[in-house]
């Protein structure tokens, strides 16, 4: 009899700590539902709170007003006026969807993940090879991972990423990046970066850093220096880390599109739906 009571009390602690067990499970899921549900709430693209203004492309030009009115640094203006006429179509263009009002629409890519986009594709400045693309509009539950790219053609808008799992790197296009609710368009350093170095980490982009198998923990689960699973920040890290170049700007373990935000090897072209002032804080 005494056995029998013994055996039973085991049953009952163990049917406890499993239901316990459970309930705590459960308690984590709903609370990581509750937070991507907040997150897919506050995300916005951000816009300007004042007017739009007549530019004028063809005298002595004010950057910092250009900068407020387009979200192109300087340098992005510059790069637009290098193409003529073409180049301040462009900036016009730019400054209409800067000013747009737009619809953010949440597209869950599964459980806890989600990626947000506007309704449209919005003009991106004349893009150049070895050009950084970061956006901050993918989220797991309420941490915003982002997602990151490399310009590897110009001509054609390509760009190198690596993207989701059970997918490999590839050339896709920067139409993936447009209609998000936020993109920056970064730039190398040519201080810091030599033009001859950015097209040799492009060449070894396109020739050695396709077709590798994405893992989203790159750096967690497997070595930050090895490149037999990848994921966008990581490929992008890794292109330049053979040319001598280390873009994660905090060191850590893992390298995300926020450490490429804040790259001091990196310069600002096209700010779209992110803070001016702020940029991905």
């Amino acid at each position: 009899m005494a056995r029998t009571k013994k055996k039973l009390t085991k049953r009952i602690i163990a049917l406890i700590v499993c239901a316990a067990f459970i309930v705590f499970l459960a308690l984590v899921a709903f609370g990581l539902q509750i937070a991507f549900w907040v997150s897919d709430s506050t995300i916005r693209c951000i816009q300007p709170d004042y007017e739009m203004q007549e530019l004028d492309l063809d005298g002595e030009l004010d950057y910092e007003l250009l900068y407020r009115q387009t979200g192109l640094t300087k340098i992005g203006i510059e790069r637009a006026l290098k193409k003529g006429e073409a180049g301040k179509n462009l900036i016009k263009q730019i400054q209409a969807d800067f000013f747009e009002p737009h619809e953010v629409k949440n597209d869950q890519v599964a459980p806890y993940a989600c990626t947000d986009y506007i309704e449209k594709h919005v003009a991106n400045i004349f893009l150049e090879d070895g050009d950084i693309i970061v956006t901050s509009a993918t989220h797991i539950s309420f941490v915003r991972i982002g997602h990151a790219g490399m310009v590897t053609d110009e001509r054609y808008g390509n760009v190198l990423e690596a993207n989701a799992y059970g997918t490999y790197s590839k050339i896709g296009k920067i139409q993936y990046f447009t209609n998000r609710v936020n993109f920056m368009v970064l730039r190398p350093n040519p201080e810091m970066i030599s033009p001859d170095v950015v097209q040799d980490v492009v060449k070894y982009a396109k020739t050695s850093l396709l077709d590798i198998p994405y893992e989203g923990l790159a750096g967690v689960v497997t070595s930050k220096n090895d490149i037999k699973k990848t994921q966008c920040a990581h490929i992008v890290w890794w292109a330049y880390k053979q040319f001598g170049i280390d873009l994660d700007s905090n060191g850590g373990a893992m390298v995300v599109p926020y450490d490429l935000a804040h790259s001091a090897y990196l310069q600002p072209v096209q700010v779209f739906g992110f803070d001016l002032d702020e940029l991905w804080k």
